[in-house]
């Protein structure tokens, strides 16, 4: 998997809609996209600790969690690290020191990134939970374009 600055190579572009999938977070918790959440607009960022563009991404998702907190926007985070053998206590301990305090998904991210064709990050996709269509994906969704375009998908939108 690479991780060279606009290595988020993807093969499911915007409009198809997205692989659905099942996984359980880094707390425990199970998700199922899109079916879990119906009326939101959802962001799925692939990422990995040890990627340095992954890591640049970090401060624009606190920024965009933050700033749509309660506007039915979620982020769901999934972790390449097992691939690679990080121990999930240091992704766990990684996580926390960003204050990503979105979900992650580690076991089974490999798994996931490959029914979405990633073969790079980071890579991200938003979601429509209602449709499960892919609203925006690659660099519209990277640096200080993410903000702007959710904004452009969540105007004017009903749960």
């Amino acid at each position: 998997m690479s991780s060279t600055p606009g290595a988020g190579a993807q093969a499911v572009a915007t409009g198809p809609s997205a692989p659905s999938f099942n996984a359980v977070t880094l707390t425990g918790a199970a998700v199922r996209v899109p079916q879990d959440y119906a009326g939101k607009l959802v962001l799925l960022d692939f990422w990995a600790t040890w990627c340095p563009p992954c890591r640049a991404e970090i401060p624009h998702l606190v920024q965009a969690n933050q700033r749509f907190a309660g506007r039915n926007f979620e982020i769901i985070g999934v972790t390449l690290d097992a691939g690679q053998n990080v121990p999930v206590a240091r992704v766990e301990q990684f996580v926390a020191e960003q204050k990503m305090t979105w979900p992650q998904v580690y076991r089974d991210a490999g798994q996931i990134a490959a029914r979405f064709g990633v073969t790079g990050i980071p890579a991200a996709f938003l979601v429509d939970g209602r449709t499960g269509v892919i609203l925006a994906s690659g660099e519209e969704l990277r640096g200080d374009a993410l903000v702007p375009t959710i904004e452009k998908h969540l105007t004017g939108r009903k749960p």
